[in-house]
């Protein structure tokens, strides 16, 4: 038995993930008012409340970290990154930097960057310079774009928590960055009852990093933005996905064929809101419903009983096709859950097709690793059924590499379906 369950992701389709024939309109943009808070000088002693307060509004901020402060916080940083929160820069002891050197620079932006990696991972992380103050030595030594605001409450001034709320509310335009410091009790209270308010009067807030986006700008390394007004471009939240597809324009795509072949046999349905989502990753249980159906299992198969999975209901649309794919061998779990909703890579969806193939009898001799350079990164497990689907050309890789630890889009998922069912 091989050691692939183990380390095997899977995933749940449920209805929303279902394809369409019908190409809908494009999103059209939200039209409403963005606003991006942001908080300096933190972690802090009210960070957590604040955390808890930001929840309950469905908000998303900024934080700008001091790094000096980091060791007296411990997790709080993995705590505003786990709520959906952007993590950023403030550097690490909050000197002017107009008046260092720029080693002294870099070293005050790294050292924090370094707390911001370990508690979030490798990305760009965006900087806020102490007291706005970026020269021409500051914005060369920069490794990110540079924010600074442009509606201050003086929270630091003024620690009364009303006042804090009324200075942001009579700041507060579409597209503004606003200012606050979460080492105040009273910023936090003034934050958040200003957040209620603006929230009634429409405003959506969102990170630093997705208000520039939506707005259409593309943030650039060293370059001081300020906010980010509605300039004729206002992109909703998907629109500014990295898996994101204009559907208007799914014709284009390179696997329209494939999409529309899977869509045609029902191999592949649409989602709730008659989209195709062509870019969004492939999920274990899609795949499981998806080839359960190609090889002609039914909703009813296995009606009546248990999956055998903890976190895959009877009543789930994908249950059928996970009680199919455990029987026969082709997809399991571990620590008794199928793991509904992890995505599947492409050295696991390549063991699970070479399991399909064995059994269904068109398993052939011979297939090799040589072609990739990428060889030595595939799982030892997975050899034999990336070798066979080389082979057989229903998974092929790009520029000499297989990339076995990537993720399949549903697009590739239906070329793959599509070069299954013709073998």
């Amino acid at each position: 038995m091989r050691h692939f369950w183990k380390s095997t992701v899977c995933g749940l389709l449920a209805a929303c993930l279902l394809f369409v024939l019908a190409v809908p309109a494009r999103a059209a943009s939200s039209g409403g008012k963005l606003a991006a808070i942001t908080f300096d000088d933190g972690p802090g002693g009210y960070t957590e409340a604040l955390l808890e307060g930001l929840a309950k509004r469905n908000v998303h901020a900024t934080f700008f970290i001091s790094g000096y402060r980091v060791s007296s916080y411990p997790g709080v940083l993995k705590d505003i990154a786990a709520g959906g929160h952007q993590l950023a820069n403030h550097t690490y002891s909050h000197a002017n930097l107009n008046t260092l050197s720029a080693s002294a620079v870099r070293s005050e932006i790294s050292k924090t960057r370094s707390y911001l990696v370990e508690a979030a991972g490798e990305q760009t992380y965006y900087i806020r310079p102490p007291y706005g103050n970026a020269n021409k030595t500051v914005r060369t030594n920069a490794d990110a774009p540079l924010i600074c605001w442009s509606v201050d409450p003086q929270d630091w001034k003024y620690h009364n928590a009303d006042t804090v709320c009324s200075n942001i509310l009579s700041g507060a335009y579409d597209g503004c960055i606003i200012l606050v410091h979460d080492i105040y009790k009273t910023s936090v209270e003034g934050a958040l009852a200003a957040i209620d308010k603006l929230q009634a009067k429409g405003y959506e807030f969102v990170t630093v990093h997705d208000l520039l986006l939506r707005r259409g700008i593309t943030p650039q390394n060293g370059v001081i933005y300020y906010d980010a007004k509605n300039k004729g471009v206002n992109l909703t939240a998907e629109e500014i996905r990295p898996d994101y597809y204009d559907e208007t324009k799914l014709s284009q795509h390179w696997a329209y064929a494939a999409l529309t072949f899977c869509l045609e046999n029902g191999y592949l349905t649409k989602d709730a809101n008659g989209r195709v989502l062509p870019n969004h990753a492939i999920t274990r249980g899609d795949f499981a419903v998806a080839l359960g159906r190609l090889t002609g299992v039914t909703e009813s198969y296995g009606a009546g009983t248990a999956t055998g999975f903890s976190d895959v209901a009877e009543t789930d649309v994908c249950a059928p096709y996970v009680k199919w794919a455990s029987g026969a061998g082709l997809m399991g779990g571990y620590d008794g859950a199928f793991h509904a909703s992890d995505l599947l890579t492409r050295e696991q969806m390549a063991e699970v097709l070479f399991r399909y193939l064995t059994m269904s009898g068109k398993a052939q001799p011979g297939g090799s690793l040589d072609s990739y350079q990428d060889a030595a990164k595939v799982a030892s497990w997975a050899v034999d059924g990336v070798s066979l689907c080389t082979k057989l050309g229903i998974l092929q890789g790009s520029n000499s590499l297989f990339h076995p630890q990537a993720s399949l889009t549903r697009a590739e998922t239906a070329a793959i379906l599509q070069r299954l069912a013709n073998l």
